[in-house]
């Protein structure tokens, strides 16, 4: 064999080398970033990418080293693992890391979010406060049936992630079974009647300010903190998301949850006067933090 060919082999060697490194970097960062919290560069998701690149690293140096003894240990390690975490029920198995790598790298090349002011109503008559009274002494966190059906809600979905987003991931899947199933009927004509939330609980039906209660009360009996909105014609809760970097780990998984219905769509969020995040829980579109309904403000109803 000539200098030649043993040139071209050589650079065939590292080419395929550099092929098997990238693919292992990417599984290998696909199940990894189910641990670890997002990471944002302004509005760009990068934990996998960041993840992939510490991988790629470590493995390059290793290969170089060890090469393709190295290369059956690390592939039978990454089959091994994945057989292990499916067989304990992790669901860390080869459709979630497919699932990881796919939403990660849509958001690494989109920008996820922005934001709606508040806009005062201009042609619409503020609510009497007996009204907005009536509605903030509906809800009821307190009470034990408001609580069970909560609980039970909040671990139907999500669960392989809780290592990742903690309590968001009970949040929002208490979230996506009331907006699932929630239908919406009137009120008699020429009245304003506001459900408790047993009521609509054990109904699953009501309008948008029943809607609003019942998803106050079941939310913030889990631990969260709503507020309603008293918008021209409607009424609908937002989620608080707390600061920027809490904000960032609600979008994540609200990308990482409901990607069939968000898409390419952005995450929407208001602001309130201390800059923490709140974002529109309304029944009229099918994720959480999606378009208002109406970006005028009446109101705003907060919980005591």
């Amino acid at each position: 064999m000539n200098a030649s060919e043993l040139k071209h082999r050589s650079r065939t060697k590292k080419i395929v080398l550099v092929f098997v490194n990238i693919t292992f970097s990417i599984l290998l960062a696909a199940f990894s970033v189910q641990f670890f919290p997002p990471i944002y560069l302004i509005n760009i998701q990068i934990d996998l990418f960041l993840l992939f690149l510490i991988f790629f690293i470590i493995l390059q140096f290793i290969i170089g080293k060890y090469i393709i003894r190295f290369v059956w240990l690390l592939y039978t390690g990454i089959v091994l693992l994945i057989l292990l975490s499916s067989l304990l029920r992790l669901s860390w198995n080869v459709k979630t890391i497919y699932h990881n790598a796919q939403i990660n790298i849509i958001q690494l090349f989109n920008s996820v979010s922005s934001q709606v002011d508040i806009k005062p109503a201009i042609n619409a008559v503020v609510p009497h406060i007996s009204l907005q009274q009536r509605i903030q002494q509906k809800v009821n966190y307190k009470d034990s049936s408001v609580r069970a059906f909560a609980v039970e809600k909040s671990l139907l979905y999500f669960d392989e992630y809780y290592f990742k987003f903690g309590q968001i991931c009970r949040q929002l899947s208490l979230i996506k079974y009331i907006k699932d199933n929630y239908k919406y009927v009137r009120d008699p004509n020429g009245f304003d009647y506001f459900a408790p939330p047993q009521e609509s609980i054990r109904l699953l039906a009501g309008d948008c300010d029943d809607y609003s209660i019942m998803m106050a009360s079941t939310l913030i009996a889990i631990g969260a903190n709503v507020r309603i909105i008293w918008a021209p014609g409607h009424v609908y809760p937002e989620l608080y998301c707390g600061n920027q970097k809490n904000f960032d780990k609600y979008a994540g998984a609200i990308y990482s949850f409901f990607e069939k219905e968000i898409g390419n769509k952005k995450i929407f969020y208001r602001l309130d006067k201390n800059g923490d995040y709140w974002i529109n829980i309304d029944y009229t579109d099918n994720y959480p933090g999606s378009t208002y309904y109406s970006e005028e403000v009446l109101s705003i109803i907060y919980i005591k």
